[in-house]
């Protein structure tokens, strides 16, 4: 704490305290005698300010409720993307919150009616650096339904494993970063080690990090390699066991649990009103989920558990997260038996005049690309995303929160700016 001299009445030198207490062994030192009154003198002994009496204080010191504005961002470690929040605090409450995104907006819709198809296809995965395959199969399955373009089986399949490995990274990410900030650092750890095996196994199917489009309408771009399939196989069976049990250790942990139980909690009907997906809206007991509720490529033939949390809490988002990547890990093991020799390649489609949409459930939520087309090129293009961290979103969770808890509450969000801003 530090602590500054004013010009004050003779007897008297008045002290202003910021950023936090007095640590009682400097108190021990005499460092700063005679600038405190020593608890167990009367109170006549020294002259004191008019503030004195109003409220308890540490080491006898009167404290002032003091209120201050406090800005985030718009860039930090405990989100993804750039997004501002302004604070303003009555001691240690947030008592008002002013959220500013828009600091991502590239355009990306208006952009894919503007350039050719062929170029479309290598904008589209690229719009997010986290779930650009996501993107990519709600993009083709657009096209496909305009077109009436089959999709094999063995393409499917692909497809899922593709787009669960990413959710698996994904969440993962996001686990591994809320278990940093709130203090669990060998869970961070033991989390960041499974992201990245989970990266590995996606790069042996699409090969490349800086051409992520496998997934083509119709298909895939190519066949992926039967040592990469035989990788992913054995590799997603030891994750899976990894993951249970660094789950195991991560659900009963102590410190854990007293910073995240009741902490940024989000009730059922807010989410419903709010129209939130994901999960957040998940870890608030809201079961909708688009690849149960209306199962696209070859879901309905995976036999796995819709994860659903009711806390609504920053712990119960957590889990959800958890869960959801070791359901991600059961759906790729699923996937890979169920695989079988065939053609799975696509093509570049001739389009048709009509409009389409594609939905799938991206990992922070419901994904929608609607498409207008007159027979020739892409007229119109708007991609749809389901409400991520905004403005009313942000100020249900943090309104009357503590500033200790600011960063947990934004950490479990693990908000997309790509993905909502593009």
């Amino acid at each position: 704490m530090r602590y500054y001299k004013h010009r004050q009445p003779p007897g008297w030198r008045c002290l202003c305290a910021f950023d936090a207490c007095l640590k009682p062994e400097r108190i021990a030192a005499n460092e700063f005698a005679g600038m405190i009154r020593p608890i167990s003198l009367p109170p006549s002994s020294f002259p004191l300010p008019v503030w004195y009496n109003q409220q308890k204080c540490w080491f006898g010191l009167e404290s002032i409720s003091v209120s201050y504005s406090l800005t985030l961002g718009p860039f930090h470690p405990a989100w993804r993307g750039p997004q501002r929040f302004i604070m303003d605090l009555e001691g240690e409450t947030i008592t008002n919150i002013d959220y500013h995104n828009g600091m991502n907006e590239r355009g990306c819709a208006d952009r894919i009616s503007r350039i050719p198809l062929s170029q479309a296809f290598t904008l589209v995965p690229r719009i997010c650096g986290t779930c650009g395959h996501a993107h990519m199969m709600a993009f083709c399955q657009a096209i496909e339904t305009l077109t009436n373009t089959p999709v094999p089986m063995r393409a499917q399949l692909i497809r899922m494993i593709v787009v669960e490995l990413e959710r698996m990274g994904m969440n993962l990410a996001g686990a591994a970063n809320l278990c940093s900030v709130v203090g669990v650092e060998h869970h961070a750890k033991a989390l960041r080690t499974l992201q990245q095996a989970t990266n590995t196994l996606l790069l042996e199917l699409i090969t490349s990090r800086s051409a992520p489009n496998i997934i083509m309408p119709g298909g895939l771009a190519y066949n992926p390699p039967g040592h990469a399939l035989s990788l992913i196989q054995t590799g997603i069976t030891q994750l899976t066991k990894q993951l249970y049990a660094v789950i195991d250790t991560i659900i009963d942990n102590r410190n854990l649990l007293a910073r995240t139980v009741e902490i940024g909690t989000l009730a059922n009907n807010a989410v419903a009103q709010l129209e939130i997906g994901g999960i957040i809206a998940r870890a608030s007991g809201i079961t909708r989920d688009l690849r149960f509720d209306m199962p696209y490529a070859a879901y309905q033939r995976l036999d796995v558990n819709r994860v659903v949390q009711a806390g609504g809490d920053v712990y119960a988002r957590l889990i959800v997260m958890l869960l959801e990547s070791h359901e991600s890990a059961k759906m790729v093991e699923q996937s890979q038996r169920l695989l079988k020799t065939g053609p799975c390649e696509g093509d570049m489609p001739l389009l048709t005049t009509g409009i389409a949409s594609g939905s799938v459930e991206a990992p922070r939520g419901l994904l929608t690309y609607i498409i207008s087309s007159d027979g020739v090129r892409i007229t119109q293009c708007e991609i749809l995303m389901q409400r991520q961290l905004d403005r009313l979103l942000s100020r249900s969770l943090l309104l009357n929160a503590q500033l200790d808890d600011l960063l947990p509450i934004i950490a479990s969000t693990d908000t997309c700016t790509a993905c909502a801003e593009c």
